[in-house]
Protein backbone atom coordinates (compact mmCIF):
# COMPACT_ATOMS: atom_id res chain seq x y z
CA UNK A 1 0.00 0.00 0.00
CA UNK A 2 1.28 3.47 -0.88
CA UNK A 3 1.91 5.67 2.15
CA UNK A 4 3.55 8.61 0.39
CA UNK A 5 3.19 9.44 -3.30
CA UNK A 6 5.00 11.95 -5.50
CA UNK A 7 3.13 12.48 -8.75
CA UNK A 8 4.97 14.23 -11.58
CA UNK A 9 6.79 16.49 -9.09
CA UNK A 10 9.01 19.23 -10.53
CA UNK A 11 10.81 22.14 -8.93
CA UNK A 12 12.72 24.88 -10.73
CA UNK A 13 15.03 27.49 -9.28
CA UNK A 14 15.23 30.13 -11.97
CA UNK A 15 16.49 28.33 -15.05
CA UNK A 16 17.63 25.25 -13.11
CA UNK A 17 15.35 22.23 -12.87
CA UNK A 18 16.40 20.54 -9.62
CA UNK A 19 13.75 17.79 -9.69
CA UNK A 20 12.18 16.85 -13.00
CA UNK A 21 8.77 15.12 -13.27
CA UNK A 22 9.45 12.70 -10.43
CA UNK A 23 6.99 9.87 -9.87
CA UNK A 24 7.69 7.84 -6.74
CA UNK A 25 5.72 5.85 -4.18
CA UNK A 26 6.84 4.98 -0.68
CA UNK A 27 5.07 1.84 0.46
CA UNK A 28 3.81 1.23 3.97
CA UNK A 29 6.40 -0.49 6.14
CA UNK A 30 9.29 -0.59 3.66
CA UNK A 31 12.86 0.69 3.69
CA UNK A 32 13.27 2.74 0.52
CA UNK A 33 16.52 4.42 -0.49
CA UNK A 34 17.01 7.35 -2.83
CA UNK A 35 20.49 7.48 -4.33
CA UNK A 36 22.32 9.41 -7.01
CA UNK A 37 25.47 11.43 -7.66
CA UNK A 38 26.12 14.67 -5.80
CA UNK A 39 23.72 17.36 -6.99
CA UNK A 40 21.18 14.85 -8.30
CA UNK A 41 18.35 16.42 -6.29
CA UNK A 42 18.00 13.91 -3.44
CA UNK A 43 17.86 16.34 -0.51
CA UNK A 44 15.64 18.62 -2.59
CA UNK A 45 13.12 15.77 -2.74
CA UNK A 46 13.13 15.60 1.07
CA UNK A 47 12.71 19.39 1.26
CA UNK A 48 9.71 19.13 -1.07
CA UNK A 49 8.11 16.37 0.98
CA UNK A 50 8.51 18.27 4.26
CA UNK A 51 7.23 21.58 2.89
CA UNK A 52 10.51 23.50 2.97
CA UNK A 53 10.17 23.90 -0.81
CA UNK A 54 6.95 24.11 -2.80
CA UNK A 55 6.88 22.17 -6.08
CA UNK A 56 6.63 24.12 -9.31
CA UNK A 57 4.42 21.34 -10.69
CA UNK A 58 3.03 18.06 -9.47
CA UNK A 59 1.47 16.69 -6.32
CA UNK A 60 2.73 15.15 -3.09
CA UNK A 61 0.27 13.22 -0.94
CA UNK A 62 0.40 11.37 2.37
CA UNK A 63 -2.17 8.58 2.56
CA UNK A 64 -3.99 10.22 -0.32
CA UNK A 65 -4.11 13.67 1.30
CA UNK A 66 -2.35 16.45 -0.60
CA UNK A 67 0.45 18.25 1.22
CA UNK A 68 0.07 21.35 -0.96
CA UNK A 69 0.07 24.54 1.09
CA UNK A 70 0.59 22.74 4.41
CA UNK A 71 3.21 24.25 6.71
CA UNK A 72 6.27 22.24 7.69
CA UNK A 73 5.27 21.79 11.34
CA UNK A 74 1.81 20.63 10.28
CA UNK A 75 3.38 18.06 7.96
CA UNK A 76 5.30 16.78 11.00
CA UNK A 77 2.03 16.51 12.91
CA UNK A 78 0.58 14.51 10.01
CA UNK A 79 3.33 11.95 10.42
CA UNK A 80 6.42 12.89 8.38
CA UNK A 81 9.62 13.69 10.29
CA UNK A 82 13.23 13.89 9.17
CA UNK A 83 16.90 14.30 9.95
CA UNK A 84 19.36 16.42 7.97
CA UNK A 85 22.70 15.99 6.21
CA UNK A 86 24.44 18.15 8.79
CA UNK A 87 23.66 17.63 12.46
CA UNK A 88 21.14 20.16 13.73
CA UNK A 89 21.00 19.90 17.50
CA UNK A 90 20.69 22.48 20.26
CA UNK A 91 24.25 21.90 21.43
CA UNK A 92 23.94 23.69 24.78
CA UNK A 93 20.72 21.92 25.76
CA UNK A 94 20.61 18.52 27.39
CA UNK A 95 20.07 15.32 25.44
CA UNK A 96 16.59 15.04 26.98
CA UNK A 97 15.62 18.61 26.13
CA UNK A 98 16.67 18.10 22.51
CA UNK A 99 14.28 15.16 22.23
CA UNK A 100 11.46 16.95 24.08
CA UNK A 101 11.55 19.66 21.41
CA UNK A 102 10.57 17.00 18.89
CA UNK A 103 7.75 15.78 21.12
CA UNK A 104 6.00 19.14 21.42
CA UNK A 105 4.28 18.82 18.04
CA UNK A 106 2.09 16.20 19.75
CA UNK A 107 1.31 18.47 22.70
CA UNK A 108 -2.11 20.04 23.15
CA UNK A 109 -1.41 22.81 25.65
CA UNK A 110 -1.62 26.39 24.39
CA UNK A 111 0.12 29.59 25.40
CA UNK A 112 -2.26 30.25 28.32
CA UNK A 113 -1.69 26.81 29.82
CA UNK A 114 2.07 27.17 29.40
CA UNK A 115 2.13 30.45 31.35
CA UNK A 116 -0.32 29.46 34.07
CA UNK A 117 1.17 25.99 34.66
CA UNK A 118 -2.21 24.46 35.32
CA UNK A 119 -2.39 20.75 36.29
CA UNK A 120 -3.16 19.77 32.69
CA UNK A 121 0.04 21.42 31.50
CA UNK A 122 2.08 19.68 34.18
CA UNK A 123 0.60 16.31 33.19
CA UNK A 124 1.41 16.96 29.56
CA UNK A 125 5.00 17.91 30.37
CA UNK A 126 5.37 14.69 32.39
CA UNK A 127 4.01 12.67 29.46
CA UNK A 128 6.38 14.40 27.02
CA UNK A 129 9.32 13.63 29.28
CA UNK A 130 8.26 10.00 29.54
CA UNK A 131 7.92 9.65 25.76
CA UNK A 132 11.27 11.38 25.25
CA UNK A 133 12.99 9.02 27.66
CA UNK A 134 11.43 6.06 25.84
CA UNK A 135 12.90 7.34 22.56
CA UNK A 136 16.32 7.74 24.17
CA UNK A 137 16.08 4.24 25.60
CA UNK A 138 15.22 2.88 22.17
CA UNK A 139 18.30 4.57 20.66
CA UNK A 140 20.55 3.51 23.58
CA UNK A 141 21.02 7.07 24.82
CA UNK A 142 18.98 7.06 28.03
CA UNK A 143 22.06 6.93 30.28
CA UNK A 144 23.19 10.29 28.85
CA UNK A 145 19.92 12.18 29.18
CA UNK A 146 21.46 14.92 31.35
CA UNK A 147 24.53 15.45 29.14
CA UNK A 148 24.74 18.49 26.88
CA UNK A 149 24.24 17.45 23.27
CA UNK A 150 27.64 18.88 22.30
CA UNK A 151 29.38 16.41 24.62
CA UNK A 152 28.11 13.34 22.77
CA UNK A 153 30.24 11.49 20.26
CA UNK A 154 29.49 12.08 16.59
CA UNK A 155 27.62 8.79 16.23
CA UNK A 156 25.61 9.51 19.37
CA UNK A 157 24.65 12.94 18.05
CA UNK A 158 23.35 11.30 14.87
CA UNK A 159 21.28 8.91 16.97
CA UNK A 160 20.01 11.81 19.07
CA UNK A 161 18.68 13.46 15.92
CA UNK A 162 16.85 10.24 15.08
CA UNK A 163 15.44 10.04 18.62
CA UNK A 164 14.11 13.60 18.29
CA UNK A 165 12.42 12.65 15.00
CA UNK A 166 10.97 9.44 16.45
CA UNK A 167 9.41 10.94 19.57
CA UNK A 168 6.67 12.61 17.50
CA UNK A 169 5.49 9.12 16.47
CA UNK A 170 5.89 9.50 12.70
CA UNK A 171 4.35 7.30 10.04
CA UNK A 172 7.38 7.83 7.83
CA UNK A 173 10.91 8.79 8.83
CA UNK A 174 13.15 10.57 6.31
CA UNK A 175 16.85 10.03 6.98
CA UNK A 176 19.14 12.36 5.02
CA UNK A 177 22.62 10.78 4.86
CA UNK A 178 22.42 9.29 8.38
CA UNK A 179 25.79 7.52 8.04
CA UNK A 180 27.73 10.62 6.91
CA UNK A 181 30.92 10.98 8.95
CA UNK A 182 30.43 7.73 10.84
CA UNK A 183 33.16 5.15 11.34
CA UNK A 184 32.50 1.49 10.38
CA UNK A 185 31.40 0.45 13.88
CA UNK A 186 28.99 3.37 14.18
CA UNK A 187 27.50 2.37 10.82
CA UNK A 188 26.89 -1.16 12.09
CA UNK A 189 24.99 0.28 15.07
CA UNK A 190 23.06 2.62 12.77
CA UNK A 191 21.93 -0.19 10.47
CA UNK A 192 20.71 -2.25 13.42
CA UNK A 193 18.75 0.72 14.75
CA UNK A 194 17.14 1.49 11.39
CA UNK A 195 15.95 -2.10 11.24
CA UNK A 196 14.58 -1.86 14.78
CA UNK A 197 12.72 1.33 13.88
CA UNK A 198 11.12 -0.36 10.89
CA UNK A 199 10.08 -3.29 13.10
CA UNK A 200 7.94 -0.86 15.13
CA UNK A 201 5.88 -0.14 11.99
CA UNK A 202 7.55 3.08 10.90
CA UNK A 203 8.33 3.40 7.20
CA UNK A 204 11.92 4.42 6.37
CA UNK A 205 12.89 6.60 3.40
CA UNK A 206 16.60 7.40 3.30
CA UNK A 207 19.17 9.23 1.23
CA UNK A 208 22.68 7.86 1.58
CA UNK A 209 25.99 7.75 -0.28
CA UNK A 210 27.37 4.63 1.38
CA UNK A 211 26.53 2.04 -1.27
CA UNK A 212 27.44 -0.94 0.87
CA UNK A 213 25.03 0.25 3.55
CA UNK A 214 22.30 0.99 1.00
CA UNK A 215 22.58 -2.37 -0.71
CA UNK A 216 22.54 -4.16 2.62
CA UNK A 217 19.53 -2.49 4.21
CA UNK A 218 17.19 -1.29 1.44
CA UNK A 219 14.34 -3.33 0.04
CA UNK A 220 13.86 -0.96 -2.87
CA UNK A 221 16.01 1.76 -4.39
CA UNK A 222 15.22 4.75 -6.62
CA UNK A 223 18.01 6.52 -8.49
CA UNK A 224 18.14 10.20 -9.45
CA UNK A 225 20.47 11.84 -11.95
CA UNK A 226 20.19 15.55 -12.73
CA UNK A 227 16.79 15.56 -11.02
CA UNK A 228 15.30 12.74 -13.13
CA UNK A 229 14.57 9.22 -11.94
CA UNK A 230 16.65 6.89 -14.09
CA UNK A 231 16.04 3.60 -12.30
CA UNK A 232 13.96 1.95 -9.59
CA UNK A 233 13.93 -1.59 -8.26
CA UNK A 234 15.53 -4.05 -5.86
CA UNK A 235 19.19 -3.63 -4.88
CA UNK A 236 20.14 -6.40 -7.32
CA UNK A 237 18.26 -4.74 -10.17
CA UNK A 238 19.75 -1.32 -9.47
CA UNK A 239 23.27 -2.67 -9.08
CA UNK A 240 23.07 -4.20 -12.54
CA UNK A 241 21.43 -1.21 -14.25
CA UNK A 242 23.66 0.26 -16.96
CA UNK A 243 22.18 3.75 -16.63
CA UNK A 244 22.96 3.76 -12.90
CA UNK A 245 26.54 2.63 -13.45
CA UNK A 246 27.03 5.31 -16.10
CA UNK A 247 25.50 8.03 -13.90
CA UNK A 248 27.87 7.29 -11.03
CA UNK A 249 31.20 6.55 -12.63
CA UNK A 250 30.81 6.00 -16.33
CA UNK A 251 32.37 2.58 -15.89
CA UNK A 252 32.01 -0.81 -14.25
CA UNK A 253 33.76 0.48 -11.11
CA UNK A 254 30.32 1.08 -9.58
CA UNK A 255 29.82 -2.67 -9.09
CA UNK A 256 33.08 -3.11 -7.24
CA UNK A 257 32.37 -0.04 -5.12
CA UNK A 258 29.07 -1.38 -3.79
CA UNK A 259 30.54 -4.81 -3.03
CA UNK A 260 33.36 -3.56 -0.80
Amino acid sequence: MSLLALDDVTIRFGGLTAVDSLNLEVKQGEILALIGPNGAGKSTVFNLITGIYKPTNGKIALEGKSLAGIQTHKIAEMGITRTFQTIRLFSELSVLDNVKIGAHCRGKAGLFQAFTRLPGMKREEAELKEKSMEALEFLDLAAKWEEKAKNLSYGEQRRLEIARALVSRPKILLLDEPAAGMNPQEKVVLVAMIRRIRETGITIFLVEHDMKLIMGISERIAVLDYGKKIAEGTPLEVRSNKAVIEAYLGSGKFKSRIRR
